[in-house]
């Protein structure tokens, strides 16, 4: 069996492709297959890809309508025949040509259902890298661990969050469970991550920055945060709260309420362009998830909350959120 399958969602992404394509055939392990998704793009990647496959027997390429990010990386998924399964949005890179070989190394001693990865943003017009993730990670405490001892550490050091592109998943999990993205949402992320917390028993991590995320493309599909964004992930936190509630197993609830607290929070200060009245209310609503407040940045949220109002909270985060851009 392939060690690796890594899923490669392509949308208008010309200018960024080969880069991307480069940090994954240049790695020092070589057993892996890239799965390059051209979903439907109207520039020449779909060529570009093409390209790549006739060179290296690698590649699978795989040319489909354009359906948006959660059906490419479906259709990937599809094909897949790896033991992990590993995505990377296509304007994004690598930027480590030894993390396979070292993230390989790690699974073969931990045999981790899941292994998550730091990640940086790149801001390429400022020629600026920024961490994203907290690298100051003691893994023995990830990979030592029971399973909700080692998500309670990860949820409270700001480790785990919503992003696909920065883990390591066994097929065998996704397959049990059919895992698959939803389609028509652009925070497919959040609750494909949010199921990961309650089918995975076994973690562990890779505390080299590996990822590079690049940061102000106007064409990207996620840059933007519009007021569908916001009414999705809403509508994703909801939903997870619902879903954490209903739980037999108290203890994975508890932490399942907290991973969706912490999204829910961030969701509040990207919300100052919503107006419409059943997000608002929803959001408004849900505010009962900043109570799971493993996370500090969540309890400073809570905090205020409970001396300001949601009111002023929620104006707050996003005066801060437009001050730090």
């Amino acid at each position: 069996m392939i060690r690796f399958s890594i899923i490669v969602p392509i949308y208008k992404v010309e200018r960024y492709l080969k880069t991307c394509i480069d940090s994954i055939l240049t790695q020092t392990f070589s057993d892996f297959e890239v799965i390059l998704v051209d979903d439907g793009s109207p520039d020449l990647c779909g060529k570009i890809c093409n390209d790549y496959a006739e060179n290296d027997l690698r590649i699978k390429v795989l040319h489909k309508a354009n359906g948006g990010l959660s059906s490419a990386r479906n259709a990937g998924l599809d094909i897949a025949s790896g033991e992990y399964i590993i995505f990377i949005d296509s304007d994004d890179f690598w930027d480590d040509n030894t993390a396979l070989e070292n993230i390989n190394k790690n699974l073969t001693e931990t045999k981790a259902d899941l292994l998550i990865f730091p990640a940086k943003r790149y801001y390429e017009d400022k020629n600026k890298v920024t961490s994203i993730l907290n690298i100051e990670v003691e893994r023995r405490k990830i990979v030592n661990q029971s399973t909700n001892q080692a998500i309670e550490y990860m949820l409270q050091n700001n480790i785990y969050r919503a992003a696909a592109w920065n883990k390591v998943v066994k097929k065998s999990i996704i397959d049990t469970h059919n895992m698959r993205f939803k389609d028509g949402y652009l925070s497919e992320d959040m609750d494909w991550c949010g199921d990961l917390l309650v089918y995975c028993s076994k973690f562990d991590f890779y505390e080299k920055p590996l990822y590079m995320y690049r940061q102000q493309r106007n064409e990207s599909i996620t840059s933007k945060k519009t007021k569908k964004l916001v009414a999705d992930k809403i509508y994703m936190c909801k939903k997870g709260y619902e879903q954490g509630i209903s739980m037999a197993d108290k203890s994975k609830a508890q932490l399942l309420l907290s991973y969706y607290a912490y999204e829910y929070a961030v969701t509040l200060g990207v919300s100052s362009s919503v107006k419409d009245n059943d997000t608002l209310l929803d959001m408004k609503n849900l505010q009962i998830i900043l109570n799971y407040d493993l996370c500090d940045k969540v309890k400073q949220v809570n905090r205020m909350k409970k001396i300001v109002g949601y009111g002023l909270t929620r104006k707050f985060l996003c005066l801060f959120v437009k001050m730090k851009k």
